[in-house]
């Protein structure tokens, strides 16, 4: 079964040798389980436990997708987690998430393209942000990524926008994309 993970050689210092697949993400994290013992469900009539099963699903498509990938691991000790997960720069497919995807139309407007993320340097106590950004909006397609650092902002190639520390993910649904581009500019006063 296709979990996620892919084994790829290390390169670009993008941590561990198998790096996990977004998509194979979403796919655990809306997979059925099954709640028992201390986690089973009450039973609002009669109050007993009972054996459930229980699946998380998009309820409905966002303009704008925000995922915030787990960076931090908390137990008797905080740490930073820097395992390197792979995001789709264009064409995240969100309906086999989505609890009503809508049919074959439904799915064409459930494909989504990466318009930034921030990023997180350091440990989980403290640390630096930086960003990646594009124009999804500008006339005539897509606009160059942007790294801003601080007061610093410069363009880069799109293979520097994926790494370790991707920490949040922000994807434009493509069907907002197209309309919004449609549209007249933004007022810039706003």
């Amino acid at each position: 079964p296709d979990d996620g993970i892919r084994a790829q050689p290390r390169s670009r210092g993008l941590g561990d040798v198998y790096k996990r697949q977004l998509r194979g993400c979403l796919r655990r994290f809306t997979a059925p389980e099954t709640l028992l013992e201390d986690n089973a469900w009450r039973c609002e009539g009669c109050a007993a436990r009972r054996r459930a099963t229980k699946r998380v699903a998009v309820w409905r498509a966002p303009r704008i997708l925000v995922i915030t990938l787990k960076r931090f691991a908390y137990a008797r000790s905080s740490r930073k987690v820097d395992r390197y997960v792979d995001f789709p720069l264009e064409g995240l497919d969100l309906a086999p998430f989505v609890a009503h995807a809508g049919g074959e139309k439904g799915r064409a407007d459930l494909t989504y393209d990466l318009l930034g993320v921030v990023n997180h340097f350091g440990a989980a106590g403290y640390g630096h942000y930086t960003a990646f950004v594009r124009d999804l909006f500008a006339v005539g397609g897509p606009g160059p990524w942007l790294r801003c650092d601080d007061s610093s902002v410069a363009e880069v190639p799109a293979e520097d926008v994926r790494s370790s520390a991707a920490y949040v993910l922000f994807y434009a649904r493509r069907d907002a994309v197209r309309a919004e581009s449609l549209s007249s500019p933004p007022d810039s006063n706003v």
